[in-house]
């Protein structure tokens, strides 16, 4: 099989100058305010072994790296977003923020 290459000549690009009044990117929240995210509270983290991994069992305890007292973080797409106290909202768990990052 062979393949057609032919040449193109690219122009230069020019470089649009920001006067710094307006931002570079024109936010239209209408266009975007229907799309749904997932939001994800991580309490926190631990490390250990593959081996120990392997060994764990239903009734084993994994201890988090955080204290009782530090506040959850709350996450979209894997970066906090916030931070806040774990609360009960009727049978549910939530998260009262108190901080946004």
């Amino acid at each position: 099989m062979t393949a057609t290459v032919d040449v193109i000549e690219l122009e230069e690009a020019r470089m649009a100058v920001n006067d710094g009044q307006s931002p570079l990117i024109k936010r239209d929240m209408n266009l975007i305010k229907h799309v749904v995210v997932e939001l994800v509270v991580q309490l926190g983290h631990a490390s250990m072994s593959v081996d120990e991994l392997f060994a764990l069992k239903a009734g084993d305890v994994v201890k988090l790296l955080e204290q009782v007292h530090e506040p959850a973080s709350l996450c979209l797409d894997g970066k906090p977003v916030a931070r806040g106290n774990l609360v009960a909202v009727d049978d549910n768990f939530g998260i009262q923020l108190t901080e946004i990052l």
